[in-house]
């Protein structure tokens, strides 16, 4: 074997070793919604909506999200291996050792230093922060859209230093067409078009003056820029599925504040870096107050840390360039998931560190590195970063055992994130295995914490027919349309219940708005033709 794939399999079996026991894991939560339950996998025929839809309109639900190359993945492999779970959790693990792979390339190619780029791969792919994005199925969008960025990042580099022009290297328009597929696998793989530039001013123009960098650097990447205005004007227009940019639905002062957003953005990076530095504690679902002053303990040490990173920008890009570009990159890839700009639906996840963390792994290590090489201390790092990647391993292979079964991971995840979704989900965990009382505990708990919800009472609705309560069935389900006359699922669970009662003028009524709502459903449009003879 060729010695420079030895390191990019060692990265590979690291990942593999972190996630060998995810691949029966169960697929749950918005598994369901993205996957499980969407029809628009499932055939071939809906390919073209795949890029004229959200996400999961599959599923007859609205979102901000569109990727249509994520939603083409599923589709690919649900005609591969159906509700096979180790397809699909191999699928996450490829994707996240290629990203380690890739990103080792990319480094070797930007620094020349194997060891630094082998060091934050093999960092990268252990690190237990990225457990939620592996082992949930669903998170694909994250390794997808991740391998199409530094892909692109590799190729600009290639193109770079191959020193032929932009329009007749086929590196640069094969860089160029990874922006779309980034895109289009998620939101997030739009980072690209500034990682990039700053890649290309901070690390491949040596020996120019910063104006001169910047010149340069515009004159070859503007179709990168056109391409990310391009992609905000169709997201603001036809592609606006649900307000692109507020994914709030009220106007609250969160939404309404740039500067408490500052704030709270402060007070997540505060986690963000413990994540980092120590890794305990993870979980899916975690509830973080707003920020309302710069003097709370985690704000201000959140905005320390900031801070600290932003005089690094600026004061080491010629001396320590890497440093300047690890502190430009978790900048640049947090800023959507960070608020400030665009509010979104949660203030702080794990998976949202998925590209940021690569930044301040190349910024400690660049300097880490330097000190290592000056003392001569090479034997005890390399024996520091073996016990980490135990530890990490260690950790990941733990972390994939609470997610081994849907109710598990419900009950362990509402002891300390007992939101209405977690509950909610702990519920219909439990119908779906046929515990109906427990079921129904959770459900009138739901209920309880958000009785304006639509689907708090067609879920309750659903336990009560399951357990012979026809009448009290009928009467939540039909509250459930009232709160949202667009909630086509108690429709079709008020349907079912009428044509099995025989009831088939009410059938009928409920029937023919399925119709109107989905003309492509056979069976849908069979039963109605049944009962309207």
């Amino acid at each position: 074997m060729n010695k420079k794939w030895l390191l990019p399999l060692l990265i590979a079996l690291t990942t593999v070793i972190a996630y060998h026991n995810c691949l029966h894991n169960e697929m749950f939560w918005d598994d369901d919604d993205f996957i499980l339950k969407n029809r628009f996998i499932r055939d071939w025929q809906y390919f073209p909506r795949f890029f004229s839809d959200n996400l999961v309109a599959g599923s007859y639900l609205l979102s901000n999200y569109w990727r249509p190359v994520l939603l083409t993945v599923f589709a690919g492999a649900w005609h591969l291996w159906q509700t096979w779970l180790p397809g699909w959790h191999s699928l996450n693990i490829m994707f996240h050792a290629l990203d380690g792979i890739v990103l080792y390339f990319l480094l070797n190619r930007l620094t020349g230093h194997r060891a630094l780029g082998a060091t934050v791969a093999l960092i990268f792919v252990a690190h237990p922060v990225h457990n939620e994005a592996i082992v949930y199925v669903n998170s694909l969008g994250d390794p997808l859209a991740t391998f199409f960025v530094l892909a692109s990042l590799l190729l600009f580099v290639r193109f770079r230093q191959s020193g032929k022009a932009a329009v007749v290297s086929r590196n640069f328009w094969f860089s160029l067409l990874c922006f779309p597929m980034a895109v289009m696998s998620k939101e997030t793989g739009f980072v690209l078009c500034a990682l990039l530039p700053a890649m290309d001013i901070v690390l491949l123009q040596k020996d120019r003056s910063l104006w001169m960098r910047l010149r340069k650097s515009l004159a070859t990447v503007w179709p990168f820029l056109i391409g990310a205005v391009t992609y905000v004007l169709l997201r603001a227009t036809v592609l606006n599925f649900n307000n692109s940019f507020n994914f709030y639905p009220e106007k609250t002062d969160f939404s309404s504040d740039i500067g408490l957003r500052l704030l709270t953005f402060f007070k997540a990076c505060t986690q963000y870096f413990g994540f980092l530095f120590f890794p305990y504690q993870l979980r899916v679902e975690r509830q973080i107050p707003v920020a309302h002053s710069l003097f709370e303990w985690d704000v201000l040490l959140g905005a320390i840390g900031v801070g600290l990173m932003a005089v690094a920008i600026f004061k080491y890009w010629r001396r320590k360039p890497l440093v300047s570009f690890g502190c430009c990159w978790f900048f640049i890839a947090i800023a959507p998931a960070s608020n400030v700009l665009v509010p979104i639906n949660a203030v702080l996840y794990e998976h949202f560190l998925y590209v940021p963390m690569i930044g301040i792994v190349i910024a400690v290590l660049a300097v880490v590195l330097e000190l290592v090489a000056a003392k001569g201390w090479q034997k005890p790092a390399l024996g520091v970063l073996l016990a980490a990647l135990i530890v990490f391993c260690g950790i990941n292979i733990r972390r994939n055992l609470d997610w081994r079964t849907a109710v598990g991971f419900y009950e362990q995840l509402v002891q300390y994130a007992p939101s209405y979704r977690v509950i909610n989900n702990l519920g219909m965990e439990y119908a779906e295995t046929g515990n109906n009382e427990k079921a129904e505990f959770w459900y009138r708990k739901a209920l309880a914490m958000d009785p304006a919800n639509p689907v708090a009472y067609h879920n309750i609705a659903g336990t009560f027919n399951a357990t012979g309560r026809v009448a009290l069935a009928e009467e939540y389900f039909k509250k459930a349309i009232a709160l949202d006359p667009t909630f086509i699922f108690s429709y079709r669970s008020l349907a079912e219940l009428y044509y099995r009662t025989k009831n088939y003028r009410e059938a009928q009524k409920y029937l023919k708005v399925l119709v109107e709502y989905d003309p492509t459903d056979q069976a849908v449009r069979q039963a109605y033709n049944d009962v309207s003879r």
